[in-house]
């Protein structure tokens, strides 16, 4: 994590002045004035950069966080995790397979396949609410507009178990892909899946007597043209809104945005992708990579179904992270500071982080750990920008005291002989609001984006259950 943070804590540029020999007294005061000029435009930098961390610090909600875990917590066990579901929702499939069951025409690919009937499942279609019982045990099912699931809860407001006091509503559409399989048990029958590429959710509470929707989303998944999986390249977007009203978890309403987007060219190595933040009408957050080389792992190879509800953000990032280079990756804060910074050769620069931390522990000397500093440097080109002060800074690691251990740090570099370590320029204050913001977001933030993938993975669930059905009964 110290790491990660010293790579995105980045910063330095300069306006340097040129120094021109004059005869007049105005021009020989000219270097003495542009000196002064530096020095304002770097207190105002600091300053700025100090106000910016404070604001991010005392204005962060996480109620939209608290909330999803929460809700993540309870699709993990009573549907994710829960056979019953399973068998429910298999039941209902098997009734669709069953009265959709038709004769091939003649000439047609099915009866080229061998094939003298099938049936069709429509998962764009596929219309059904399934109810928790009263013991938490088991689903009731019915037909229904849409694809729905009520749970049963606690009511804060009543301070009762309530009976379908939470819903998640799914509904799926797009491009739509075909998957042909052999119905198992009876030959000569094609079993047609319809999935598509778009679909839409809501989770919602009854917690006040009517529903309002807590979240609200849609989701693209799509993979060139012609191909049939995402083994050459894929893109996916997500946009999650949330509307949390205040007791619902917390005290305080909130209402936020959350935008994902990840392109993977995998023929030609590259990718990128971005996550936006706007929370109460402010941009929290905004984080862009681009990154080449990913036939090693990063953005292009990036498995969300692996990563379970314990999962850290540190994890998911460090996945994203795991590729040969990174061409530029961005964070901004508050629509306003921007940290940006390339990575040559990740691999090499893990390496020489790994030995520059057991040289620390081991009380290694200046000299030894000014050595890896340098090597990351080579590896590592970072800079910070300013939007409200027009002010783009340069950055590099240095070495520095730090009690009785030698650390490298970034400084940023504010006139060509002058450069500040972030140290300096974030004082002790700063670095306490740092600390509040880690602290606070750290356990939301945890499993807050696990939820995307647990929606993700009930879609795939749904999409794969009956195929893994199939193979269960060969």
């Amino acid at each position: 994590m110290k790491k990660i943070m010293n790579w995105m804590t980045a910063a330095i540029l300069i306006c340097s002045v040129s120094v021109f020999a004059a005869c007049s007294s105005d021009d020989d005061d000219a270097p003495n004035k542009s000196q002064t000029e530096a020095e304002k435009n770097r207190d105002i930098f600091i300053e700025h950069t100090r106000a910016v961390v404070k604001d991010l610090a005392e204005n962060l909600n996480f109620t939209s966080w608290e909330t999803a875990n929460y809700y993540n917590l309870n699709f993990n066990q009573y549907v994710l995790l829960n056979d019953e579901f399973e068998n429910t929702v298999l039941g209902a499939f098997m009734t669709e397979v069953i009265n959709s069951l038709k004769p091939v025409e003649e000439g047609s690919e099915l009866a080229n396949m061998g094939f003298e009937n099938y049936v069709t499942v429509d998962l764009t279609n596929f219309n059904y609410r399934f109810t928790m019982n009263d013991d938490n045990t088991s689903f009731d099912v019915k037909p229904a507009g849409d694809f729905e699931i009520l749970l049963n809860g606690y009511n804060p407001k009543t301070k009762t178990l309530e009976k379908g006091l939470y819903k998640l509503l799914l509904r799926t559409g797009g491009t739509t892909m075909t998957r042909v399989l052999p119905m198992p048990k009876m030959d000569g029958v094609a079993m047609v899946m319809v999935m598509g590429s778009e679909f839409q959710f809501a989770l919602s509470n009854k917690i006040n007597g009517s529903w309002n929707d807590d979240f609200t989303g849609i989701m693209h998944y799509q993979v060139p043209e012609g191909a049939t999986d995402g083994s050459k390249g894929f893109t996916a977007d997500a946009v999650i809104n949330s509307n949390i009203l205040a007791g619902t978890v917390g005290e305080k309403a909130d209402k936020s945005t959350l935008e994902i987007s990840i392109n993977s060219d995998r023929v030609n190595g590259h990718a990128n992708g971005q996550v936006n933040w706007t929370q109460n009408g402010r941009k929290m957050m905004e984080l862009s990579v681009k990154e080449s080389g990913n036939d090693m792992g990063g953005i292009s190879d990036l498995d969300l179904s692996k990563f379970d509800s314990t999962s850290s953000i540190f994890e998911v990032i460090g996945s994203i992270l795991s590729t040969r280079s990174i061409d530029e990756a961005k964070l901004t804060l508050l629509d306003d500071l921007t940290f940006t910074f390339s990575i040559s050769n990740i691999q090499k620069l893990l390496e020489i982080e790994a030995e520059y931390r057991t040289e620390g522990r081991q009380y290694a000397d200046k000299e030894t750990i000014d050595q890896y500093t340098q090597k990351m440097n080579e590896l590592v080109k970072a800079q910070i920008s300013c939007k409200a002060t027009n002010q783009t800074l340069p950055m590099r690691l240095a070495t520095a005291p730090v009690g009785i251990d030698y650390w490298s740090i970034y400084e940023i570099q504010f006139s060509e002989q002058e450069y500040l370590s972030l140290l300096t320029v974030l004082d002790r204050k700063t670095f306490a609001y740092l600390l509040n913001i880690m602290d606070h977001s750290a356990d939301h933030m945890q499993q807050g984006v696990i939820v995307v993938r647990q929606l993700m993975e009930l879609m795939l669930k749904l999409n794969n259950m009956l195929g893994d059905f199939t193979s269960s009964q060969k």
